[in-house]
């Protein structure tokens, strides 16, 4: 599995200024664990719950889908320009 990212550069630059902020990504992990170690008596009851249908198996593989998924953004970079504002998102 990849590394997750840890930086997400943001800059929007318009005719009147520019403005660049760094957002650290790896201060979002150890709020993320806790929201999961809090919440997880919920998903083990719903994944219980569902499991007979077959719907628990699919909301474990969408957690760790999530998971993948963020780590998977390492790289990723957005730009998109407008007649009068340029939008730079880069996630390092």
């Amino acid at each position: 599995m990849n590394r997750p990212p840890m930086l997400l550069h943001v800059k929007i630059k318009n005719e009147k200024s520019d403005f660049g902020l760094w957002l650290p990504l790896f201060l979002l992990i150890p709020l993320a664990l806790v929201v999961l170690i809090i919440l997880s008596p919920l998903i083990l009851i719903a994944v219980l719950v569902l499991w007979p249908s077959g719907w628990g198996k699919l909301g474990l593989l969408a957690l760790w889908a999530a998971v993948v998924s963020f780590c998977a953004l390492r790289g990723l970079k957005v730009d998109v320009q407008g007649r009068r504002e340029n939008v730079y998102i880069s996630v390092v």
